[in-house]
């Protein structure tokens, strides 16, 4: 057993290494707005940021879990950067070519990859807690999608994935407050955690008393209401989060290669009827249909080989079956299929290759990076 546990750290740490390795040269555009959020809150407070004009970025339509990361990473990267000046100044030896480097972007940037880098290896560590495979955490952490969307992009993709994983790894080990706790964080980082809601609801529901239910339920209210607090009344709570879930697009595609993509063209609103209604109607049908399967084969069977199955399925019908979706929205399927148990080695290793080329292209074709 220490053996594995010395081998899976040696694979974090070299999954961190390689991250930093790719850390700084390169950042896709939505930084320069967490990097404003978080600026904006350590400049002037939490109170009426959700209503808050940011000139030149985009109003912010994160929820609070995720904003109080990129403050405290805007936080970490202004006191580094004053430390090194300050060394500057007064060592002589102190290396100055490097000051000009850390007053970019880019050294910002840095510092806004960190939770996602972090939760990546979180994730990497929980895909071998639950399945006792070292080559599963490696096909994870070591997937250029995954590196590009984290690393380069500094995307945040993998924050709620790494909540959503946590609350499965305390429901297998029958913490069932914890697994509430877990899944209402992922909440609160990113609203697509809540794609997958009723697949734990189901499962909590199936393998919990009423009362531990009920007591889940209500420990996540609380832990919603605590968070927003700092930025808004209890009142108001759940108006704020639901104003942040219209997203950002109103097309039938937000560059993700999905149905919607390939059948029309990206430029096309959702709501342009398409076979006698809109394709926004369809795509709604279309993902009730595919819940309502996914629940009732888990309603059918509550087991661990379920949950994960249905995890996975209901992660691809989102991200082929929305209109309105980002190319990035197929990052939770990489994570859940690995969690599938083959009996096939060779067709999980072909499989995921697949799925994983696919992601990358399709990233890529969006926003390559580095530009040649």
């Amino acid at each position: 057993m220490k053996h594995k546990k010395t081998k899976i750290i040696f694979l974090l740490l070299s999954a961190l290494l390689v991250r930093l390795i790719f850390i700084y040269p390169q950042y896709s555009g939505d930084i320069k707005n967490h990097i404003a959020w978080g600026q904006g809150v350590l400049e002037q407070g939490t109170v009426n940021f959700y209503d808050r004009d940011f000139p030149g970025f985009n109003q912010a339509n994160y929820p609070p879990l995720t904003i109080f990361l990129f403050t405290i990473s805007y936080f970490l990267y202004q006191s580094v950067t004053q430390v090194l000046i300050s060394l500057n100044q007064s060592i002589g030896i102190f290396p100055s070519f490097i000051i000009p480097y850390i007053q970019i972007t880019n050294f910002q940037a840095v510092f806004l990859k960190l939770p996602a880098i972090l939760a990546d290896l979180g994730i990497g560590w929980l895909l071998f807690k639950l399945t006792k495979n070292k080559l599963i955490s490696a096909l994870y952490l070591f997937n250029p999608a995954i590196i590009y969307i984290s690393t380069v992009w500094g995307q945040i993709e993998s924050i709620p994935v790494f909540f959503l994983l946590l609350s499965l790894y305390y429901l297998v080990g029958k913490k069932h407050f914890l697994s509430h706790t877990s899944f209402i964080l992922a909440v609160l980082v990113k609203q697509t955690a809540l794609w997958l809601a009723p697949v734990f609801l189901i499962y909590w529901f199936k393998t919990q008393t009423l009362k531990q239910f009920i007591q889940g339920l209500m420990i996540q209210l609380t832990i919603f209401t605590l968070i927003y607090l700092p930025f808004t009344n209890p009142v108001n709570a759940i108006n704020s989060y639901l104003a942040t879930l219209a997203g950002s697009s109103q097309f039938v595609t937000d560059a993700a290669w999905n149905i919607w993509f390939f059948i029309s063209s990206p430029s096309t609103l959702d709501a342009t009827p398409f076979l006698g209604a809109t394709f926004r109607l369809w795509s709604i049908t279309l993902l009730i249909l595919a819940y309502l399967i996914a629940s009732y084969k888990l309603i059918k069977k509550p087991k661990y080989s379920q949950i994960v199955i249905s995890l996975f399925i209901l992660s691809l019908a989102a991200f082929f079956l929305q209109t309105r979706v980002h190319e990035r929205h197929l990052f939770p399927a990489l994570v859940f299929f690995l969690l599938i148990i083959f009996k096939n080695q060779r067709l999980l290793f072909l499989s995921y290759l697949i799925l994983s080329s696919y992601h990358m292209l399709n990233l890529y074709y969006s926003l390559g990076l580095p530009f040649i």
